[in-house]
């Protein structure tokens, strides 16, 4: 097939041509069309970057569509500058993977593509998936390491989702020598938690356990099972390695409202005033408080 008055010739014999609905309804026996050809193979990408025939409809789309390379690579800067729900982190990924097929040797797309897993996973909201989110962080991290293993921010990224699911000797591995290349809190966090780790301080369980748990726990709140709910969110508290670790306000939060629902209104006053530690600008904790008090 030529496309672009000519300049391009796409070599189909033997391949599988993704199409979409009303292309494939407009062929009436005949071939399908440059245009349409290009609609579903970038269609088919969007939807599926792992989909069979992959590497080819990727080198397709980079020879014969670039337009369409565009449009995702702003797609991707646009979903970079907004805080966006996991639906769309979930494109982004797709997005990348494409680039990542293109350039199967840029460390780049594997790297930004296991930042944008790990961001995922540390979302409240996907909490339900963090510890497949976290793997697949791992996974593209390793990737991202084998093509470029002394680049600072792969060698941070991997040691991070190593700590999380932890794999300390990996992060021990990931951190030392890139320590004085770093600087303010970054560096500050990464001293911190080396020097745990070499005193043999950290939680008691990886700390994607202790997230999971969370996520049961606020998917048991939302059922109207605050008895349970508020039993795994202490036991998570109960461990201080984690809970220093990992202030999080919706933790005490959640069991300000578990304890208010209990008819425990003084725990449930402790709980909420904790949050507002945490994060004095904790909205839905200080309408908590004020409803309790009132």
């Amino acid at each position: 097939m030529t496309g672009l008055d000519g300049r391009v010739r796409i070599p189909l014999g033997g391949l599988p041509l993704p199409l979409l609905d009303e292309d494939y309804l407009a062929l009436a026996g005949e071939r399908p069309s440059y245009d349409a050809v290009g609609r579903g193979i970038y269609h088919a990408l969007r939807a599926n970057p792992d989909c069979a025939n992959r590497e080819r409809y990727a080198v397709i789309l980079r020879d014969g569509y670039p337009h369409f390379l565009a449009e995702m690579a702003s797609h991707i800067v646009m979903l970079d500058k907004k805080d966006v729900d996991i639906a769309y982190l979930d494109r982004k990924i797709n997005y990348l993977k494409v680039f990542a097929l293109i350039e199967p040797d840029n460390c780049r797309f594997p790297l930004e593509i296991g930042m944008t897993y790990l961001d995922k996973g540390l979302r409240l909201a996907a909490l339900h998936q963090v510890t497949r989110s976290f793997y697949r962080a791992e996974e593209f991290f390793r990737k991202a390491h084998s093509l470029s293993p002394a680049d600072v921010t792969v060698r941070h990224q991997l040691g991070e989702v190593c700590y999380l699911l932890g794999k300390y000797d990996d992060t021990l591995s990931c951190w030392r020598g890139i320590l004085s290349q770093l600087a303010g809190e970054e560096a500050d966090q990464m001293e911190r938690r080396l020097a745990r780790i070499e005193e043999g301080v950290f939680p008691r369980v990886p700390a994607v356990d202790y997230l999971e748990a969370v996520g049961a726990a606020f998917a048991l709140h939302q059922q109207g099972e605050c008895e349970e709910a508020a039993a795994i969110l202490l036991d998570v508290l109960d461990d201080t390695a984690f809970r220093e670790e990992f202030p999080l306000p919706e933790i005490s939060y959640i069991l300000g409202l578990c304890c208010a629902n209990l008819g425990m209104p003084r725990h449930a006053e402790d709980y909420f005033r904790a949050a507002l530690q945490a994060n004095p600008a904790y909205a839905e904790a200080q309408t908590a408080l004020a409803e309790l008090s009132g």
